[in-house]
């Protein structure tokens, strides 16, 4: 007995320690991001028109809700969440991804919410994949009627946006395919019934489209602070397909530079490339600078008490 409450002692430990090093890799990736900028963010903020910090409210409702989204994930995964720590879980554990790769934000997740079983965190990080891409495809359609995305393009946004809605018509088919590979893999029986509905895909669904609504409305607001008007419609579509190419660079952190330079494309197709950049750096730093400070507000939402394996 002695030497079974060693052992888990010893794995809360590690786990502990690991947690510690991926959050200090993660703000070491900020920080090189940040300086390695050529663009004095700084400077430009600070002449910049005051309605440039309405960006930093929509970009804060994104991370508002981006863990209620994660609660009704997690609801069709087969766990119900406190709304609490949902916000403290996904706010301390998102910094994770600016560690190159998903294993950290994932195995982060996984590990501190445990509790709810480290099988239903992952089944919901699918469940967000799928989310993610189609609302991001979705709000893409908005740049169909843009001269300069090539009509190849326009097709294969239009086909991934309508085949991305079959969970709709089918969540629990769509769940069990979900959880196939992991059974073939030996990561459980899965043979639970799926709990995934059409109520709960629904709600997540439209918060994400809601939030690539807020990031359009964000870059917006920085062009009318740097005195340029441009098109709600075409931010929000230029945006998500760059967050969505940054989504897929894995071996880059949080698609650092993947997602800047697509969006800094897609935004010189209708804006000059030097504001496009300018653009992309200062939402990107408006960004990080959010994601710390939920960091540190998300610390404490939780007790280990919270968290512990009943």
């Amino acid at each position: 007995m002695e030497s079974k409450d060693k052992s888990k002692s010893t794995s809360h430990t590690v786990g502990r320690v690991l947690t510690i090093f991926v959050v200090i890799l993660s703000f070491w990736f900020i920080y090189q991001q940040i300086k390695s900028s050529e663009i004095d963010v700084i400077d430009t903020l600070s002449g910049a028109k005051p309605i440039i910090f309405l960006s930093i409210v929509c970009i804060f409702g994104v991370l508002i809700l981006s863990p209620i989204i994660w609660k009704f994930l997690m609801l069709g995964s087969g766990a119900d969440v406190p709304y609490r720590l949902c916000f403290g879980i996904w706010w301390t554990t998102n910094i994770a991804k600016y560690v190159p790769g998903k294993v950290s934000l994932i195995a982060g997740r996984a590990y501190v919410a445990r509790k709810y079983g480290s099988k239903v965190v992952i089944e919901s990080f699918v469940w967000e994949l799928l989310i993610s891409v189609s609302s991001a495809v979705l709000a893409g359609l908005l740049l169909l009627d843009l001269e300069g995305i090539s009509s190849s393009t326009k097709w294969i946004l239009i086909s991934v946006g309508i085949t991305s809605l079959f969970p709709i018509i089918s969540p629990r088919l769509t769940q069990a395919l979900v959880r196939k590979p992991f059974s073939l893999l030996g990561r459980g029986e899965w043979s639970n019934e799926t709990s995934m509905n059409r109520i709960y895909y629904s709600i997540s669904l439209l918060l994400m489209l809601i939030s690539w609504i807020l990031w359009g409305l964000a870059h917006h607001f920085i062009l009318l602070g740097l005195g340029i008007n441009a098109s709600l419609a075409l931010l929000i579509g230029a945006f998500s397909i760059a967050w969505l190419v940054g989504f897929f660079a894995f071996f880059l952190p949080a698609g650092l530079g993947a997602r800047e330079g697509v969006f800094t494309f897609n935004l010189s197709l209708f804006l000059t490339g030097g504001i496009a950049a300018m653009v992309a750096v200062i939402s990107r730093t408006l960004n990080v600078i959010i994601e710390v400070a939920t960091f540190m507000f998300g610390l404490t939402l939780m007790s280990s008490e919270d968290l512990e394996e009943e």
